[in-house]
Order: structure tokens, then sequence, then C-alpha cells
């Protein structure tokens, strides 16, 4: 071989050694523009593109999943279709690789692909699950996205967001500003610009980018800031060792929310409000605060807070959780397209870490050996006691390794996540008295709810929503357990009762008459004895029976005997919780949430005297103008005119005692028309809340020939009409009876009615039909109604 030819030979063999070389180009985070699955907080994966590694031989896309709720069955698996998307080709998946991973609910796959065409600076990606198909478009190097001044997002050297620049304005100190002027070097991507907010004027320099990083000076304020290329807050450089929360002593105070629900898809457009939903701890009941959306979706909202709180951002538009500190201003950004979800504000970290990795922990529900309404053995609660300390363990683990994991996270991450996990435990435990067959914890699960709940909670006690639902089941089991039920002695009220001599000598004479009968009854040998006994007395005083009961069911008497007993309810309580060594403000929720409860069931307003006697024990500002407000609101309701032809009585049927004979008698004005029968109760809140739209059934169902009929079960009579005036139960095809017990309780029997509200159909002939009715549902009832005439 001559030379020559040795030479062409060595070369062409470099030549195609260099060939064979791979040479890869990597994007470390790249940015996107859009994502399928950016969608609503119900969302329960975050699907995002980690890495890409373009190659001369092939493409890979490292994904990471990260489950939204951490204690779920659900797997995540790429099952369908899986290719990228330059132009109009598409370039489908050779292999999906699973890496492991030691953190729960998180998943990492490389997937291999085809290469790309060479020169390739953004691709798309699809993929599908067999359930939902995931897109994330505009996949490029955050290189690129560097250039990009407009729009892009900037975080300050401790990692808070500190300004926006986006196509119509810029986010800056919680604010929206218009650009009175910008001017940009397209060659060296500097920029100067004019920032106004109502007679606020800031002028902006921006310099050029260097990786990322420029330096922008806002006002007389210079900073490096760096470009947020992720959809949410990179992991803060440093770690905040802060363990405290603002704590105002639980006195309202308000903080202010602006946000902006940035480029909503089109169904979800016409929602033109924004709402904050919090628990009030004092009521037990959930509060909503909402906010008109601009054209843009832009939106403030003032909330008052007690402290510190656990609040839930709008289910339908957002639907996540967080925790807002009184007296402070947030700046929000919830970007639909770019999945962008950013938090501004002074001190605004912990909202940051929440949103980025929410707190959702699974409880341990008691459903062990239990079929239908059975009730649990203390051995089954024993064995539930057990499964939720396993449970704990292994979650405190997961957020230790969590944490341990990422650890810049905040001090004040994990006490929050911990607060939560442990509340939503708890809320789970004092739901499992209601498993037991005299609704009462054992004693060994009251220790036991003391000791891993009651006792770990960490202020201010508004911090975790499900710390309000435990606290009404834990106290309320233990003020059970050391307590006898709250008795009145009718005899010490007799001058309070009585209008007259007559009267008050005829009490008197009653309740010796009472002292003397218990005293027979309780002497006789057998309980078969002591009914007969019973039988006997109350038909030889039959006529005394009757005048008293005349006496003590005058509405005036019973709204004073029902005052006097939740008064005496309260300071037994207080005695008690007071006894026990209960934190004096849970004691004061715990009081105040007995006045407001009785008002809820009676549905009328206290006696002066009875009222400045429980303000008087509870002794706290808040909750006496809470209670002072439910009292001049029944107060209100019960100087109300309105029309009582609704209210019918019950003096036709005298006499009848069988359900059947009563419900017809009741029918026979209707024949010719059909009628909607709902039997309810004042101490019934879902059948309240039921009637509270009965205007919009009325309207909805105007052109049937109707007739409205209320049977209501064991209802004092101003209760009773309170609750109609209310919510305005009452029209022309509208009848409300309020029958003796025993009359009820037949026509109950009769119709086999166990539940309240129960709702029943009959037609023009007074027949009961055979129809499953809920009025809440007006379509379905419409065109059952349809379907029947």
């Amino acid at each position: 071989m001559s030379k020559y030819a040795v030479i062409m030979a060595l070369l062409l063999l470099f030549s195609l050694t260099g060939r064979a070389k791979v040479k890869t180009t990597v994007w470390d985070n790249p940015s996107t523009e859009y994502g399928s699955h950016y969608g609503n907080g119900n969302f329960l994966l975050d699907l995002d593109v980690s890495k890409v590694e373009l190659k001369t031989d092939e493409t890979m896309v490292h994904i990471t999943a990260r489950l939204r709720q951490a204690e779920t069955d659900y797997a995540f698996q790429l099952t369908g279709d899986t290719y990228l998307k330059v132009g109009e080709k598409r370039f489908y998946r050779v292999l999906i690789d699973p890496k492991e991973t030691k953190e729960k609910g998180l998943y990492e796959l490389a997937i291999h692909f085809p290469p790309l065409p060479k020169g390739t600076k953004a691709f798309d990606f699809f993929a599908s699950n067999n359930q939902e198909t995931y897109q994330i478009k505009g996949i490029k190097p955050a290189e690129e996205r560097w250039k990009q001044l407009f729009p892009s997002y900037w975080s300050d050297k401790q990692g808070n967001w500190k300004i926006a620049f986006l196509d119509d304005c810029a986010i800056y100190q919680c604010k929206f500003w218009d650009y009175r002027q910008c001017s940009v070097n397209q060659k060296t991507g500097e920029a100067d610009i004019v920032m106004q907010n109502g007679n606020d004027i800031v002028k902006v320099s921006i310099g050029k980018n260097k990786k990322g990083i420029r330096t922008i000076q806002m006002g007389n304020q210079k900073e490096e800031l760096a470009m947020i290329t992720s959809r949410y807050m990179p992991d803060y450089p440093t770690k905040d060792m802060r363990t405290d929360f603002v704590d105002t002593d639980y006195k309202t105070d308000t903080v202010t929310l602006i946000g902006w629900i940035k480029d909503m898809p089109d169904f979800m457009k016409p929602q033109n409000t924004f709402g904050i939903y919090h628990r009030n701890i004092y009521t037990d009941k959930g509060e909503t605060v909402n906010a008109d959306l601009d054209e843009k979706g832009r939106f403030i909202i003032k909330i008052p807070l007690l402290n510190s709180s656990e609040i839930v951002c709008d289910y339908n538009l957002c639907n996540f959780n967080t925790m807002l500190e009184p007296g402070k201003t947030y700046f929000l950004l919830y970007d639909y397209k770019e999945g962008r979800r950013y938090f501004m504000g002074d001190d605004c970290r912990l909202q940051n870490e929440l949103i980025k990795y929410p707190p959702c922990w699974d409880s341990n529900n008691f459903y062990i050996g239990l079929e239908g309404a059975g009730h649990a053995s203390d051995e089954e609660l024993e064995q539930y006691m057990t499964s939720v300390d396993s449970l704990l363990k292994v979650q405190t683990a997961q957020l230790d390794a969590f944490c341990e994991h990422h650890p810049t996270l905040s001090s004040r991450y994990r006490i929050f996540s911990k607060g939560n996990m442990l509340t939503n435990h708890a809320q789970s435990f004092g739901q499992a008295r209601f498993r037991m067959r005299n609704f009462m914890l054992s004693d060994n699960a009251r220790r036991y709810a003391h000791d891993t709940f009651w006792t770990k909670f960490e202020h201010p006690y508004t911090l975790h929503s499900s710390l309000s639902y435990f606290m009404r089941d834990y106290l309320d089991d233990i003020l059970r357990a050391h307590s006898k039920p709250t008795s009145l002695q009718i005899a010490d009220y007799i001058n309070d009762i009585t209008s007259s001599d007559e009267e008050q000598a005829l009490l008197t004479r009653w309740s010796k008459w009472i002292n003397e009968t218990n005293a027979k009854i309780n002497a006789a040998p057998t309980n078969e004895e002591k009914k007969k006994l019973v039988e006997k007395i109350n038909a030889d005083n039959a006529a005394l029976i009757r005048d008293i009961s005349q006496i003590l069911n005058r509405p005036k008497v019973q709204k004073f005997l029902h005052s006097m007993y939740t008064l005496h309810k309260m300071e037994k309580e207080s005695y008690l919780l007071d006894s026990m060594g209960i934190d004096p403000f849970i004691k004061n929720v715990w009081l105040t949430r007995t006045v407001l409860n009785t008002f809820e069931h009676d549905h009328s307003s206290l006696t002066p005297t009875v009222l400045d006697s429980m303000t008087a024990i509870i002794n706290n500002p808040y909750s006496t103008a809470l209670i002072e407000e439910a009292n001049k609101h029944y107060l209100t309701i019960e100087n109300r005119e309105f029309d009582k032809q609704v209210l019918k009585s019950a003096d036709h049927l005298a006499g009848i005692t069988e359900g059947e004979a009563l419900l017809k008698k009741i029918l026979e004005p209707y024949k010719g028309k059909m009628v909607l029968l709902d039997i309810w109760g004042t101490w019934c809140s879902p059948c309240k809340e039921r009637l509270s739209h009965s205007s919009e059934e009325y309207a909805r169902l105007k052109d049937h020939n109707i007739q409205y009929l209320y049977l209501a079960n064991h209802s004092p009579q101003e209760s009773w009409e309170n609750v109609i005036k209310e919510y305005q139960v009452y029209g022309p095809n509208v009848a409300h009876y309020n029958l003796p017990d025993e009359q009820q309780k037949a026509i109950e029997s009769y119709l086999n009615v166990h539940t309240w509200p129960t709702y029943k159909l009959f037609n023009q002939n007074g027949e009961l039909l055979d129809a499953d009715i809920d009025p809440i549902d007006l379509d379905e009832l419409e065109q059952q109604i349809y379907q029947m005439q």
C-alpha cells in the first residue's frame, strides 16, 4: 500500500470515528408557554419537563410528575400515545424509563424519542394515560426565555418575587402599573420604562441579560434580579428559621389580597367573582368573602380575619388552601396558560411554599367492622386508635424526609404542615364517637384524643380549619362524660311565668303534686306497677294536667324556659371547663357556640335579662357582638308581619288518632291539586336550609297546580312562625300545620318517616305517588310533575 493510500485510510477512519461520537445539547429546567394540566386547583398532578437532552441519535425528555395530594392511591403512568411535535411533524416515543425516587408521590421518567431536527429551538409534548391527554407546549431552553423581557417575572437574591413585566402592565409592590413610556434596545435588550399607578410614578431601568440575571433599578432601588422561568417560585436559597405566626389575640384585622386570575379558559369567564373561604372558630361556620373580577380577571379583596387563618382560595377558580396573616397585603398571580402561581408581598414565603408543596394528608375514618347503621365495639375503637397512631408516624416520617430533601424549606412550612396533618386526623377522630352505641368515646379513647391531639395544637387556634370541627366533637364528648343532663326546675320560676294569682296558685299546687307523685311512682316495686300507677294518676288528674299544659305551652313561657335552660347549661359548662383547665379562649368560643346554637335551634330571641347574663358569663367583646347581632336578627323576624292564613288550625282534627285518617282529612280540601308534602322541624338544620329556597321553588313551579303542605315535627309555636317568616314559606297555595305531637307521630308512622326533611307527592285524588322527591333539584322535580299530571 502506498503512503498516500495509508494517509487516506487514516483520514477515513478518523472521519468515521468523529461521526460515531454523539453530540448532546442539554436544556436544564426548560421554560414552557402552555400546559393543558395547568388548570384549576382540583388537578391531582403537577407535570413538568425537568430536562431535555438533544442528541444526534435520540431526544430524551425528562418528566417530573408530582402528586398534589400526598396520600392517594393514584399511580402515574403513561400508557397511550406519547410524542413530541415540531411544527406539524410528530416524533413518537421509543422507550419510557422510570426512575426511582425517595419522595412519596414523586415520579421521574426519562422518555426516549427519535432525534429532533437539527437546530430545533422549541417543541411541544403530548402524552396520555388512557384517561386524559397531557400537553406541554412551547418547551424551550431557559436561555431563550432570558432574552424575552415581555412577559417576564423577576426575583431578588432572597428568593422573593419582586416585579413582573407583562405585555399590557407591570406588577410591582402588590399593585398593577400601567406603562407611560417604554423604550427597549432591541440589540442589547436593555430597557427604560416609566410606570404609573394612580398618582404614583416609578422609573425603571433594566440592564443587559447575563445568564438570566439583570440589574434593574426601580426608582431609587437598584438590585440584581433573576428571571423566574418555573411555574412555581423556586425553592428559597436559604432557610428561614422563624417559628411564629402573627397573633392578634383574636381581635379582627383585615388582610388585603390583590390578584389576577390570568388567561382563564372561555368556560370559566362567566364567573365574575373571586371568593375567599375560611371557617369562623366562634361560630363553627364557613364564611366567604367575595370580590368582583374585572374583564381581565383582576380583583382586590378585603378579608376580615380573627387571626392567622387557613383559607381556601375560590373553590371554582383556584381551589387551593393556604394561610394568611392579618394586617398584611398579598398579591396572587394564578395563570391558567403558563401555570404560574406566585405570591408577592411582605413575608409571603410560606404562601409560595404551600402553593408549590401543598400539605394534603389523608386521615383514617372509623369504619372498622361496621355495616350500615351498626355500632362499633370498644375493641374496634382500640384497633382504630392503633391505625391512627401508625398513619401519624408514617406521615410524620414522610414530612421529615420531604423537608430533608428540600433543606431550605422554612421552619414555618414544617410547623404548618405538621399542624395541618394533626388537625385533619383529629377531625376524623372526633367523628369516631358517632360510631359508638352511646355516641361517646371510651375513657381510653378520650385520653388518647387529649394526649395525641388536644395538647399538641399550636397557637393561634385559627391556623387550621379542621381544629374547629374537632373542638366541637371533643368538648361535647368530655362535657357529656363529666356532667349530668341539664334540667330545669319549673318551681323556681313560677313568679316569672305566671300572669295571675290564680295561675301562680295552680302552678304552686302542681309543683307540690309533682313531688308527691314522683315519690309514689318511685316507691312502686316493679316497672309494670309503675306504668299502671302513672296511667291512673294521669287519668285522675287530667284536668290539672290540661290546665298546666296550657300555661307552660304559651309561646312566651316556652321562650323564657328555653332561655333559662340555655343559661343554666352555660353556667354548668363554664364551671366544668374551668375545672378541666381548658384554655380561656377555647372556653369562650365554646360558650359562644352554645348561645348561637340556641338561636339556630329555637329560631327566637332571648329575653333581655337572660341575654345580659349570658354575655356576662362569656365576657368577650367579639362574642358579645355576635350574640347581640343574632338576637337582633330574631327580634326583627318576630316583629315582621305576614299572612297568618297559611297557619292552619288543627281543631277539625280533634279526636282523630290514626295517621291515615288524619292525613286524609288534611288533604281533603285540596282535591283536584297535586300536593307536595314537606315534613320538617324547627330543630332540623337541613330542613331549614331547604326551606330557605322556598321562594325559588314557588317561582319555578308557578305554572303547575300544586298545593304546598308543611307538617312540623315537635316545633315550638314561636320558633315555627319565625322560620316561616324568615324564609318566606307562605303564599296562596301554602298550608302549615303544627299538630300535637301524638297526631304528628301517627302521620309519620303511617308514611314510614324516619328522617327529616321528608317529601311526599300526592296526585289530584289525594293518592300517594311512588316518587323520590327532592325540591332542591327543581329540574328533576318539574320533570316528575309533568309525568304524573
